[in-house]
């Protein structure tokens, strides 16, 4: 349940009330989101991958092939959501700097791996409509960039000294 919750309030980005609520879930449940979002977003090539798999291997290294499939891929999406959600609430901080608001840094990786929801799904679509690479880079870093502002402003300003 805590997961379609999540994805209905990324959906729901950049309001309010989606983005408050989406701040408080804890980190854990921010992570276990993004893993269970991309292993569903790519399960059809997951699953295409398996059954092309070439027909001139023993059923030794099919086997080998599978186990290692279904061990390192999870692990390497875990690893690629922990380094592109780190590097895009990066861009996010730098924003938040240039904004003069005030947010912290957990505060910022949690609503851009939220944020990207969207994207994502998108860029799943386009790429099944053989959009080229480059256009659906472009949607993502568009919506991404368009959404994190709009989160950011929302928060209030850096008070100035006199």
């Amino acid at each position: 349940m805590g997961f379609f919750n999540s994805l209905v309030n990324s959906l729901r980005l950049p309001k309010k009330e989606a983005m408050f609520h989406l701040n408080r879930k804890g980190i854990t449940n921010t992570i276990l989101y993004l893993f269970l979002l991309l292993l569903i977003l790519f399960m059809p090539d997951m699953i295409a991958t398996v059954i092309h798999m070439e027909s001139n291997l023993t059923e030794v290294s099919r086997g080998r092939y599978i186990v290692q499939f279904l061990v390192f891929y999870p692990l390497l999406i875990v690893f690629l959501i922990l380094v592109g959600v780190s590097v895009l609430a990066g861009g996010g901080l730098l924003m938040r700097k240039a904004l003069g608001r005030k947010l912290a840094y957990q505060q910022l990786w949690k609503l851009t791996a939220y944020t990207t929801t969207l994207p994502l799904i998108l860029s799943v679509i386009l790429k099944y409509l053989t959009v080229p690479d480059g256009i659906s880079a472009l949607i993502f870093i568009s919506i991404f960039v368009f959404f994190m502002y709009r989160m950011i402003v929302v928060y209030p300003r850096v008070p100035t000294k006199p």
